[in-house]
């Protein structure tokens, strides 16, 4: 937890930090130049997820040898995969969207698939036990050279290829530090038939779900690259890296510490599980979900603070972003008890309603209130599936509503404080 958290700071400060300083260096255009590509680059690979780290840290063979190399395997046929099929759609979506740099980027950019696919098994296995520590250096080592690359490529080609190379050299070090730096592990390119069978039975449901969220999340930058200028998406965009930062970190947190340990408990303890739900329930309750009442009340002293005249219209966006972050938080901890009672097919379910709901407010918000009005929809079309699982989590583990009804208290405070602020991007 505390690596996870201590971790996760350092390197949001460092995301914020490249933010800051790239804005001075890059128009708006180029965030959301990089937005689009990286719906389409997010997209494949997602729609590519077996679920093979979910299937390493709930399965009992999750320490054999075997099974991980069949896990490792399927890493690195996929990421040969995506790098193709990417190559493959990047003339087209730079005509979907009539920007002619995109094709040469997409197909830069997915060299960074196949590279990442050979990442050690070690990677996996470290989160399985939990061990976060080497993991969490990795990360912040990855992070700060990326900021040095990009900062310096910005200076001098002002131009998305800065935000490339600083993506592929990432990449690289990741790959190159997971292997050197966490215990060995004998890789090699083998299929078992056993472990690939239980990696598929329960990762095409995962796949299902991933695909699902993908369309919710960042699927959604997509739809609205093509409903709004570029440079307002780039705005946008930026306002949803400061928003989601605490979904972010309680994203991590939950997939690295509480779904591990969730599953451990629920192997060899199951009578705890629910006792150990209401606990994250509330965690997340107390601590999370004040920090979006603080984004939402400052979103524009905030904005105003970080970012120069070029981007003012950024806090316009952002209290609404805080919005739909902050309900899709309130949502994680259900997210994670589905996966850890191995209910993929049902977490699948989930995520379909979650992506209807949220695609369907947004095109409703955007027909009735332009610009800002798409990211109320936005907001609004993530609390119906919030809703819905509260109702399966109550019916299942017979958890008390306290969690629900705090939730629904502060985000329709939140909904009534933005109405009445009126407030409206400028045009």
């Amino acid at each position: 937890m505390i690596w996870t958290t201590g971790g996760f700071a350092v390197t949001y400060a460092l995301r914020l930090a490249s933010t800051l300083i790239l804005t001075r260096l890059l128009a708006p255009e180029v965030f959301g130049i990089m937005a689009i590509s990286l719906v389409f680059l997010t997209a494949i690979h997602m729609f590519s997820d077996l679920g093979t780290v979910p299937s390493i840290i709930r399965s009992k063979r999750g320490d054999d040898p075997d099974f991980l190399t069949t896990a490792w395997t399927i890493h690195v046929v996929r990421g040969f995969a995506i790098c193709a099929v990417i190559c493959l759609i990047a003339w087209p979506v730079s005509r979907l969207y009539e920007e002619p740099i995109l094709f040469p980027l997409l197909c830069v950019l997915s060299l960074s698939s196949a590279i990442e696919g050979f990442i050690s098994i070690s990677v996996s296995s470290a989160q399985r036990h939990v061990k976060l520590e080497r993991l969490t250096v990795i990360n912040i080592v990855v992070q700060l050279t990326s900021l040095a690359i990009n900062v310096a490529a910005a200076y001098w080609l002002r131009s998305p290829w800065a935000l490339v190379i600083g993506s592929l050299a990432g990449s690289v070090l990741r790959v190159a530090l997971g292997h050197l730096w966490l215990p060995r592990f004998p890789h090699r390119l083998r299929f078992e038939p056993a472990a690939l069978s239980e990696i598929v039975g329960f990762g095409r449901w995962v796949l299902l779900a991933t695909i699902l969220t993908y369309l919710g999340n960042r699927g959604i930058d997509g739809i609205m690259g093509l409903l709004v200028p570029v440079e307002t998406l780039g705005k946008i965009t930026i306002a949803f890296i400061i928003a989601w930062a605490a979904g972010d970190l309680t994203a991590r947190v939950l997939t690295n510490v509480v779904f591990p340990t969730l599953s451990r408990i629920y192997r060899e303890r199951p009578d705890d599980l629910p006792r150990a739900v209401t606990r994250v329930r509330r965690v997340v309750m107390v601590v999370v979900l004040p920090v979006f009442v603080l984004l939402v009340v400052g979103a524009h002293p905030i904005a105003n603070l970080l970012y120069d005249d070029r981007y003012a219209s950024v806090g316009y966006y952002l209290g609404l972003a805080a919005l739909s972050s902050g309900i899709q938080v309130a949502s994680l901890p259900y997210n994670n008890l589905l996966l850890t009672l191995g209910l993929s097919r049902s977490y699948s379910m989930l995520m379909l309603v979650n992506s209807m709901c949220r695609i369907l407010g947004l095109f409703i918000g955007f027909h009735f209130g332009g610009d800002y009005g798409m990211l109320a929809g936005l907001a609004a079309g993530s609390a119906i599936p919030l809703l819905g699982a509260a109702v399966w989590l109550h019916r299942t583990m017979r958890q008390d509503w306290l969690y629900e009804t705090v939730a629904l208290l502060i985000f329709s405070g939140l909904a009534i404080f933005l109405w009445q602020e009126g407030l409206q991007p400028p045009i």
